[in-house]
């Protein structure tokens, strides 16, 4: 290894120092991602992260600048908040925290920019995730309480980065019950055969259950479509004769199920047997080989559909040099206009695309390489504390100053009151409190 720490182990073997070192990187990099966060501000402000194809800022800044969903998420986060939060800001592009710190930061409401900057400052991110809650702040009594959504059930299921599989389910209490019904008989049911079943093998068994109860073949199709197409002019109509536009004809004809009606003299004669547009083996094929959209920049990677590069109706092979895997998003975009594909699927390289205005979109962004040394922080960075810290003491300032104002008027009141009641009373005088009035 020739450069980096190895570098100077070799040649300062005796004055090197890893802390000051990692500080000084850590610092230089606050710096560039505040910077980052800075253009992310404006690129928010001008929306100039929109185009063919992109959901949101953070896609755009992921395919951009080649780093993960979620760190794109983070730095979109701050850039949002910069103005909202000029103490924390401030410190962030002095290069004394970390993205990852501001980013937890900036959950908590504005109006506490200035009681939470000292606790940035010294806390982990692990410590700032635990403090950083809505039920750590008390809020303005003279606002009326943000509205909460109304919980929905959700569920969500997707492959992990080890290899895995995961399934997540937050539900009321009624269907969850309902669901834990499901499972716990399964369950049972498998226990006759065999004492060992957990609850994987029980929702393993509601699956193939579901599955296997499936009896119409137009369900286990992905699509059915209904059109009649002339093969003489690739005219397309439905049944009940409307004509379909040539896009959305190549859209429902790339990946679905076709039956042939032969017709003589506009008079059907003969039915043909029912087929898929692209055979289930081709298909889990190109699904295999693309593992998810192929367009640049796009992270969708189920439900996809399969595109005939050179449209069928125009009579392109459904080979898989033909075939690409597209989301549903980007394959509409394409049967609008709004998105040019060419080339060979089957190549790692061989696919362009462009957008409308045939500018060509780029697998990732080019980083540039700096000619000069990065800019350094006038202060070294400081890392968090990392010591064990009393969550009893921490927040107990991340009052809203109007609030911290009703304290004080009700703690006056009730020390007058109290004072009122101790005082000796003369006999022959009111047991009420009378007005004191300076002489």
């Amino acid at each position: 290894m020739s450069g980096g720490v190895a570098t100077l182990e070799r040649e300062q073997p005796d004055s090197f120092d890893p802390d000051r070192a990692i500080c000084e990187i850590a610092g230089t990099l606050n710096l560039s991602n505040a910077r980052l966060t800075a253009v992310m501000a404006t690129v928010l402000a001008d929306e100039a992260w929109q185009g063919p194809g992109v959901h949101t800022p953070a896609q755009w800044l992921s395919w951009k600048a080649g780093v993960s969903p979620e760190r794109a998420r983070d730095i979109v986060r701050v850039a949002q908040a910069r103005g909202s939060f000029p103490a924390l800001i401030a410190l962030f592009d002095a290069g004394q925290l970390s993205l990852e710190q501001v980013a937890v930061a900036v959950k908590a409401p504005a109006w506490a920019d200035a009681d939470i900057v000292d606790f940035a400052r010294i806390a982990t991110v692990t410590q700032l995730r635990r403090k950083i809650r809505d039920c750590e702040f008390a809020g303005d009594p003279d606002q009326p309480p943000a509205t909460r959504p109304v919980p929905t059930n959700r569920v969500s299921f997707g492959p992990t980065g080890d290899g895995r599989w995961r399934l997540n389910a937050n539900l009321d209490v009624a269907t969850g019950s309902r669901v834990e019904a499901a499972l716990t008989e399964a369950k049972d049911a498998l226990f006759e055969r065999d004492e060992h079943i957990t609850w994987p093998d029980a929702l393993i068994e509601v699956a193939e259950r579901s599955l296997d109860a499936v009896g119409s073949d137009s369900r286990r199709d992905r699509y059915r479509t209904w059109l009649h197409v002339d093969v003489t002019n690739a005219a397309t109509t439905t049944t009940q004769g409307w004509r379909i536009p040539e896009a959305i004809r190549d859209h429902l004809t790339c990946d679905g199920v076709v039956q042939p009606v032969w017709e003589r003299n506009g008079v059907p004669f003969s039915i043909g047997r029912t087929q898929r547009v692209v055979p289930e083996r081709t298909r889990r094929a190109v699904i295999k080989r693309d593992r998810g959209c192929r367009v640049p920049g796009c992270t969708h990677d189920r439900y996809v559909e399969i595109h005939h590069i050179i449209h069928w109706t125009d009579h392109g092979p459904t080979d898989t040099w033909n075939l690409v895997a597209l989301c549903p998003h980007h394959h509409r975009l394409h049967h609008q206009g709004a998105l040019g594909i060419t080339g060979d699927a089957d190549a790692p390289d061989g696919l362009v695309f462009t957008d409308p205005d045939d500018n060509l979109l780029k697998p990732s962004g080019t980083p540039t390489v700096p000619t000069e040394a990065p800019p350094q922080p006038d202060t070294p960075y400081q890392h968090p504390y990392g010591g064990r810290l009393d969550y009893n003491w921490i927040g107990l300032g991340w009052i809203h100053p109007n609030e911290l104002q009703h304290r004080k008027q009700q703690l006056r009141a009730h020390h007058q009151s109290l004072a009122r009641r101790q005082s000796p009373k003369r006999p022959g005088t009111r047991t009420e409190p009378h007005e004191r009035r300076d002489p």
